[in-house]
């Protein structure tokens, strides 16, 4: 029998047999979403040495390889990919380029929970463990800024990762016609911006039963709120608005939320949604429903939880900024090896319906 660790003869044999551009990856979920870390294969120009660098150079000259690991037929719509990029700029220990189906975000909760799992799993970090400690810190730059990882084990046993997110903070608040109806929405940022209502007040239930008309309700929200652009009321900047998060809380259980992040092109997050638990922690510390120092528990549609408090919290006459401190943890499923036929049409994949 052969051993399963060993890649069989006959794969090699058609990898060698032409130019098939492999790429090597680690899959994981965290909560329920999927990430795909690059391992090797794709190779940056040397002049493109920073994280900006890398996401415009990708962005702009070789989205291929964004297509070939995130759509189908080998992804799909929650399909989410990082991958590395050996920077120390801004003190960080390492850097991270997102891909996901539809763009290059500024910064994916799920996605860094994955990337640091993979880290400490594969010990992709040189020292990343001094002898006998049980818990290891280091920062991985995003484009949307340094995110401080806090990364924790039992003897051997990795346990959970906690991402000291990026500041996040309410944008604006008010209403959005939709179907003739007025919806109460604001717009929330944690390290990318939601466009966020209260499900309970809106009669919206947010069980996976109801999964077709969150997707069709998110869709027409969407659409409508962004219609004429989104501005931020304080710099005028014209934002980048995709999302929509959807929401429980009862201020009778005040530590607990349900969390329905919807993505294009009308995908449910499975996860509770890393930077949408920030952005809902910072909006529910504004507002006073939590204080800064309690922990909220955030639930996702499957069920499965992140919990989120306050790093620091920093006030301006605008705005108050939460530094969420956001644990999860993220469990490695498989490695595999993307290739490419040259005379595959659909090589480059094809965007999820």
């Amino acid at each position: 029998m052969n051993d399963s660790r060993t890649l069989p003869q006959a794969a090699i044999n058609w990898l060698n047999h032409a130019n098939r551009q492999e790429l090597l990856a680690v899959d994981s979920h965290t909560g329920g979403n999927p990430t795909r870390i690059v391992l090797s294969g794709i190779e940056l120009p040397s002049e493109v040495a920073t994280v900006d660098a890398a996401r415009a150079w990708l962005r702009d000259h070789a989205d291929h390889w964004r297509r070939r690991l995130v759509h189908e037929p080998r992804g799909g719509g929650l399909t989410c990919a990082v991958l590395p990029i050996p920077s120390k700029e801004d003190g960080c220990d390492i850097g991270a380029v997102i891909l996901e189906p539809g763009s290059y975000p500024p910064m994916c909760g799920h996605c860094m929970i994955g990337f640091a799992s993979v880290i400490v799993e594969l010990d992709l970090l040189p020292d990343l463990w001094k002898v006998d400690t049980a818990v290891t810190e280091f920062r991985i730059r995003t484009p949307a800024g340094p995110v401080g990882v806090t990364a924790r084990r039992e003897g051997e046993k990795f346990t959970t990762i906690t991402l000291t997110n990026v500041e996040s903070f309410v944008v604006s608040r008010g209403d959005c016609e939709v179907d003739g109806n007025i919806l109460p929405v604001e717009l929330l940022y944690g390290g990318d911006y939601y466009i966020s209502v209260d499900a309970t007040k809106i009669g919206l239930s947010l069980d996976r039963s109801n999964a077709t008309e969150i997707v069709r309700l998110s869709r027409r929200l969407k659409d409508a709120f962004t219609a004429n652009g989104v501005y931020d009321p304080i710099s005028n900047g014209l934002l980048d608005v995709y999302q929509v998060l959807f929401y429980e809380y009862d201020p009778e259980t005040p530590h607990n939320a349900k969390i329905v992040v919807v993505a294009p092109p009308g995908v449910i997050d499975r996860s509770p949604c890393g930077t949408g638990t920030s952005a809902l922690f910072a909006k529910l510390v504004t507002e006073g429903s939590i204080d800064s120092e309690d922990t909220l528990t955030t639930q996702s549609i499957i069920g499965s939880t992140f919990t989120v408090t306050a790093k620091s919290v920093r006030k301006t006459a605008d705005r108050l900024f939460v530094t969420p401190a956001l644990t999860g943890r993220a469990y490695i499923n498989g490695f595999l090896i993307i290739a490419a036929d040259e005379d595959d049409v659909l090589a480059d994949g094809f965007a999820p319906l």
